[in-house]
């Protein structure tokens, strides 16, 4: 029989995994601040919970899906969290971005209860979290891994087991950052193409062709950016806190990252200049705006 999952945390991303996951028939219990999400999960078949102790005292696999990591330590950590009312044998899983250094210890506080937690964070954006086709790095017991991998393949298509505690986070961490800088990269590179006067479609399909093709280009930016759409999607605000966790790692390993720096900082911009709330995209805005063109795909 399928596991009882509870689900605390169903924002842009966290909803439609958990609608996945009620398509798929698990009998999902949902917990979140914002009651308008509970709304259409309840009436999608979802049980809402009154609190996070309830959802944690009555399911067997407890997703959390939040913002940042002092939000998972609370959810879980602390006074009314999940570790006081989590069942013995129960698995916990936390699918948010945050600095391994709090996964590890989230992770160690639990294993003293007796209970496993694996950090899975996912990659995609909300359009793979809809179409269940989210890459899903997970990183903890590996026998727990094994345990949820029917309820991973629900949500994602690509599922990779990194390693102990904690390594799903780093390889998610580095992942954000390379994609920070397709990002960043693609918007610059193809202004200027456009600038210099070659048409965007020629631009997008010889490059797609090339060795300049990457996946932000390819699948992201075609959905979003190359339609004039600067509205999350992943948010800027987002993918600033991530590319601030490869920061904080590269710190902790004591490693010089000269590239990562920069993005960091361009990030930085785009939030100072009031963009946090907009797509991760908004880069092509920018430049577009500086430039004068438009990248855009009919």
């Amino acid at each position: 029989m399928a596991k009882k999952i509870g689900f605390i945390g169903v924002g842009t991303m966290g909803k439609p995994m958990a609608l996945n996951l009620l398509k798929a028939g698990y009998a999902v219990t949902a917990y979140d601040v914002n009651p308008q999400p509970l709304k259409e999960l309840k009436e999608k078949g979802a049980t809402i919970g009154e609190s996070i102790a309830e959802v944690a005292s009555q399911t067997e696999v407890i997703i959390t899906m939040l913002p940042n990591s002092a939000d998972v330590e609370t959810v879980i950590l602390g006074d009314g969290g999940v570790i006081g009312a989590v069942k013995s044998g129960s698995i916990v899983v936390d699918m948010s971005t945050i600095d391994p250094s709090t996964s590890k210890k989230v992770a160690a506080a639990l294993s003293e209860k007796g209970i496993t937690m694996l950090d899975a964070p996912v990659s995609g954006g909300q359009w793979g979290a809809e179409q269940a086709t989210l890459a899903i790095m997970v990183g903890g017991d590996e026998g727990a891994f094994k345990e949820c991998s029917d309820i991973f393949n629900t949500m994602g298509k690509n599922i990779t087991y990194c390693g102990a505690n904690g390594s799903g986070e780093i390889v998610k961490i580095v992942n954000n950052l390379l994609a920070a800088v397709n990002f960043v990269t693609t918007a610059e590179a193809l202004a200027l193409g456009v600038k210099a006067g070659v048409k965007m479609e020629v631009l997008f399909n010889a490059i797609n062709n090339s060795s300049g093709q990457n996946w932000a280009m390819q699948n992201y930016c075609p959905n979003k950016a190359f339609k004039g759409d600067f509205e999350p999607g992943f948010s800027v605000a987002l993918h600033h806190k991530d590319v601030g966790l490869y920061m904080n790692l590269a710190k902790d390993e004591g490693a010089p990252v000269f590239v990562g720096s920069l993005i960091h900082q361009i990030y930085s911009q785009y939030m100072a200049a009031g963009l946090g709330g907009k797509d991760t995209t908004v880069g092509v805005k920018v430049v577009e705006d500086l430039l004068g063109v438009q990248l855009r795909l009919s």
